[in-house]
């Protein structure tokens, strides 16, 4: 065989031969494969998390004791606070001395903030950043800049020379209802057509100073004999 014959023969040899290409893998997947899947693990994500969320929340709220979370994601803590209040329609003193209003140990209108026996006047706070909003909502009230709504639905409406406002230690504020209720605090909320003169000198010292009792902070009147519904700072029974 002459060495253009091999040459041939090797040619034909390798034309016989099945070329395979390499492996090679299609894990690249475009856009509309992929992004509904991130979309559905992101929200996911977002489930998980708010639900943790309420949970601690309603965990905090199931512990008298523990912090609670305010509308802004922050921290409530516990306190023993006390303020002085009233509220005076058109010339007359609301009475909040009613079982409708009362707060009894087990039995709470709201954990956090109630009045109960003996002292209508006196407010009970037990975290801090709550507001008169809150506090008036636990009763049946309803509370805005302009308006004072009853729990019967009576509701008193600035107009016709008739105004509501609001005085804190003495002092006419603008608006109340998202103001925080304060330690030792005395307020005065008011409907009607009289002067801010007329109610500080007939309605003002109607407001009592009597949450420093509770406080103990004037222990020369603490009264000896036992209260109905105890709940001073060194108290070991208290309602919230």
């Amino acid at each position: 065989m002459t060495d253009t014959d091999e040459a041939r023969g090797t040619a034909n040899t390798n034309d016989d031969v099945d070329v395979v290409d390499p492996p090679h893998w299609d894990w690249y997947l475009g856009p509309r494969v992929w992004l509904p899947g991130l979309a559905l693990l992101v929200l996911a994500m977002i489930g998980s998390a708010a639900g943790w969320w309420i949970t601690a929340d309603e965990t905090a709220a199931a512990d008298p004791g523990a912090p609670v979370l305010a509308a802004d994601g922050t921290l409530r803590q516990p306190v023993h606070w006390h303020t002085d209040f009233a509220v005076f329609i058109r010339g007359q003193q609301f009475n909040f001395a009613q079982d409708d209003f009362w707060s009894k140990e087990g039995e709470e209108k709201d954990p956090y903030v109630h009045i109960h026996e003996p002292r209508s006047t006196v407010i009970h706070v037990h975290r801090e950043q709550t507001t008169w909003d809150e506090f008036l909502n636990s009763l049946g009230f309803q509370l805005t800049d302009n308006s004072l709504t009853l729990p019967d639905g009576t509701k008193y409406v600035r107009g016709n020379g008739e105004t509501l406002k609001f005085f804190v230690n003495g002092t006419r504020v603008d608006t109340l209802m998202f103001q925080d209720i304060t330690d030792l605090g005395k307020v005065l909320i008011t409907f009607g057509s009289e002067s801010d003169e007329d109610i500080l000198r007939t309605q003002w010292p109607t407001v009592t100073d009597q949450a420093c009792i509770p406080s103990e902070l004037c222990k020369d009147r603490i009264p000896d004999e036992p209260e109905p519904e105890p709940c001073s700072k060194s108290g070991t029974s208290c309602t919230g």
